[in-house]
């Protein structure tokens, strides 16, 4: 077990009644607000749009809207952002939305502090020291951006997707209210879960001797995920459903499972630069890619990891073999993702080929023709065929 320091920084209000806080929070970090958004509309329904105007009457403070945020966030939309904070003089920003919103929210308030283009700031130019602060309200359940401190960003000009990471990002607070998450559509919800599943995968899949804490916890996650998932896409409103994968969302990004791990993540990696390329929906990624890969990984190093996994999230058979539990387990993400949350199974299904195949696997191996980084050395040529098997 490798040694680690825990400071999560980030004040939670959970469920409906709690945003009654929202004005003296927002007040507590300045008095000039950055509102960000994806839709006008879809705050003006739920009712935040209003709620936001009427906590600035009573607490006093201004108002600055942003909204210009796509999935996948563009660093010229960073930029514009950023242009447009520091002309009205804003002080704190207010993200509400899902992991867009959020990872364009923190960009800006890095690259508020950065006299630099915001792309150079992603790409490590410039070192992020300082941070304006964030309050989030996040409307989906998915990223865990609203308590951690990565914002992933992409550059379509050049197909690069990258991950700004800073302690200054973390939210100060994050005010998460299941409700919200109900008007969310299936497509969005199955992706979303998709992710938090992926997450915590890539973390229970570690190079490192984890604590046994963390493993049952992170057990614990995926079983929450796996039961809750398909609930919510199946009943949007029900609230049991929404609420416990409200609240496993930031944990199992919040660096609570992984604080003794030295390790990075592979398949975010590999699918961020799909998503680099072709623009699709991240957590879609993810689903098509997370069983192929687990798949690349059986050997006799991770099978005791797929037992038990298979045993205490997935409720297998412990008299079957190592290998039939691991396949079991990739057998019911396979059936968790493509038939009770209807996502697509296959890239080629989404208009995608080889053609950029070996591009993606030589930006992400070394020099030596490896990445290293992850669970376990991959070539560039496993990548390829991971991918591959992903057509």
């Amino acid at each position: 077990m490798n040694p680690f320091i825990y400071d999560i920084g980030t004040k939670i209000y959970f469920g409906k009644e709690e945003l009654c806080h929202l004005g003296e929070e927002i007040k507590k970090y300045g008095n000039n607000l950055f509102m960000i958004y994806t839709g006008k509309k879809i705050i003006e329904d739920n009712g935040l749009y209003n709620l936001v105007y009427e906590e600035s009457k009573k607490y006093g403070f201004n108002v600055v809207e942003f909204s210009k945020v796509t999935p996948n966030p563009r660093h010229s939309d960073v930029q514009e952002g950023i242009d447009l904070c520091r002309e009205k003089g804003c002080d704190v920003i207010l993200a509400i939305g899902g992991g867009s919103t959020m990872d364009s929210a923190k960009a800006i308030s890095s690259g508020f502090y950065i006299d630099a283009p915001i792309w150079d700031v992603v790409k490590g130019k410039y070192k992020v020291t300082k941070s304006l602060p964030i309050i989030t309200i996040p409307t989906i359940s998915a990223t865990g951006s609203e308590m951690d401190i990565g914002a992933v960003i992409s550059n379509l000009d050049t197909n690069e997707k990258m991950s700004l990471r800073a302690p200054t990002q973390r939210p100060k607070v994050s005010f998460l209210n299941p409700y919200y998450a109900m008007t969310v559509g299936k497509y969005q919800t199955a992706c979303g879960t998709v992710d938090i599943l992926c997450h915590t995968i890539e973390t229970y899949f570690n190079d490192d001797e984890g604590m046994f804490m963390l493993d049952t916890f992170m057990e614990g996650l995926v079983s929450t995920v796996m039961k809750y998932g398909p609930i919510a896409y199946s009943e949007p409103s029900n609230y049991e459903a929404r609420a416990n994968l409200m609240w496993a969302a930031p944990w199992a990004i919040n660096d609570f499972i992984k604080n003794d791990k030295t390790k990075t993540w592979t398949m975010h990696p590999i699918e961020h630069e799909l998503s680099a390329f072709y623009d699709i929906t991240h957590g879609l990624g993810l689903a098509i890619l997370m069983p192929r890969y687990l798949r690349h990984i059986i050997d006799e190093k991770s099978l005791p990891r797929f037992r038990r996994l298979a045993v205490k999230s997935f409720g297998l058979d412990g008299s079957l073999s190592d290998k039939e539990l691991a396949l079991g387990v990739i057998k019911q993400i396979e059936y968790f993702a493509f038939n009770q949350l209807e996502l697509e199974s296959k890239l080629s299904n989404l208009g995608i080929d080889d053609t950029h195949f070996e591009e993606m696997a030589s930006r992400l191996a070394n020099d030596n023709g490896y990445f290293t980084t992850g669970y376990r050395k991959l070539s560039k040529g496993e990548i390829v065929e991971i991918l591959e098997e992903c057509l």
